[in-house]
């Protein structure tokens, strides 16, 4: 009988581990994305403060001013070199003086020059990311940033999670096989010695009924969290039906999530602020494009039951923490 349950806690570590990989794999995977998106996206929003000046600068003609600026941006975190190309793709000013008046060739340095628009587009470098916005007089603004900070803070993430994926695993299998112990082998050799002792029939009873009432205790326990479960699941399909069926009320965007922040409930017609895409019982932090809006809903799971509002991309959007009997059981977003 050990080595049975020696050989059962091992299957089940060999499982066990394969599902931590691929969850631990996929968590690691998305944490990156969020790290770099986090990082361009700060780079970015300091660049546009310096457009105004430099257009400015260009229009006045004032080349030392032109040039204070883009030194600044290139001293900018994550922010590796800054210049300006003109219609023929020739460097006008430059951070490194050494790049003045060279020629900058390739695809993504020709879509940059004719897109009117800002553009993020991927170097020949995975770590490196080219961002271009139009400027006065025909130039361009190009700056290079650097997404090897939050690489490295990936792969440390990475390493915390199955450090903390494999601890769990270990554990799991300790407390199973002590388990396992204390309730199959111990009782089944206690029975097994009754057996020999001639006492077959009544230890061969008493165990059974003692092992079915311990399993029907924790069935008990399993039934008792499946209806909390199920009055959340209510609570929050009350919630969706008072939203939906307020005809005075029409949203861009509407998100409804549990308490782990799984979304019960979403949409965006804005395109702002989720990812067009995104399974259902996915969790806000997979499917947001946008920090700042994350940002709202930690604020608002801080003051549960008081709504939060703030201009987010020029939205007036709203957040709404519900909470019962101090247990936060649903979360409301809305513009």
């Amino acid at each position: 009988m050990k080595k049975n349950i020696i050989a059962l806690n091992f299957v089940f570590f060999l499982a066990l581990a394969g599902i931590f990989y691929l969850l631990t794999s996929q968590l690691a995977k998305y944490k990156a994305e969020d790290l770099q998106q986090l990082t361009i996206e700060k780079a970015r929003s300091a660049v546009r403060v310096s457009v105004p000046s430099i257009n400015r600068a260009i229009q006045n003609s004032d080349d030392i001013s032109l040039l204070t600026n883009i030194e600044a941006i290139s001293k900018l975190e994550n922010v590796t070199s800054a210049f300006i190309l003109d219609r023929e793709n020739t460097v006008i000013i430059h951070n490194n003086t050494n790049e003045w008046n060279s020629k900058r060739t390739g695809d993504m340095y020709d879509r940059a020059v004719k897109y009117n628009g800002e553009l993020l587009q991927h170097s020949f470098d995975k770590d490196y990311i080219l961002f271009s916005v139009p400027l006065a007089k025909e130039y361009t603004l190009f700056c290079m940033f650097s997404t090897l900070k939050a690489s490295e803070s990936a792969r440390l993430w990475k390493i915390k999670y199955f450090t903390v994926a494999s601890a769990t695993a270990v554990i799991a299998i300790i407390i199973l096989y002590f388990l396992s112990k204390l309730f199959i082998v111990i009782p089944f050799n206690r029975t097994k010695k009754k057996i020999e002792q001639g006492a077959a029939g009544d230890s061969k009873d008493g165990k059974y009924d003692e092992i079915v009432d311990m399993f029907a205790t924790e069935n008990e326990k399993s039934l008792q969290k499946i209806k909390a479960l199920q009055q959340d699941k209510k609570s929050l399909m009350k919630i969706i039906e008072y939203y939906l069926g307020t005809s005075s009320q029409n949203y861009q965007m509407l998100i409804i999530m549990d308490s782990s922040n799984d979304i019960v409930y979403a949409y965006d017609k804005t395109d702002k602020f989720l990812k067009k895409d995104f399974a259902d019982d996915s969790n806000i932090l997979e499917v947001s494009v946008n920090p700042k809006m994350l940002t709202l809903i930690s604020k608002a799971s801080e003051t549960p039951n008081i709504e939060i509002s703030e201009i987010i991309e020029k939205y007036n959007m709203s957040a709404l923490a519900l909470n019962d009997n101090e247990n936060l059981f649903a979360t409301i977003v809305k513009i």
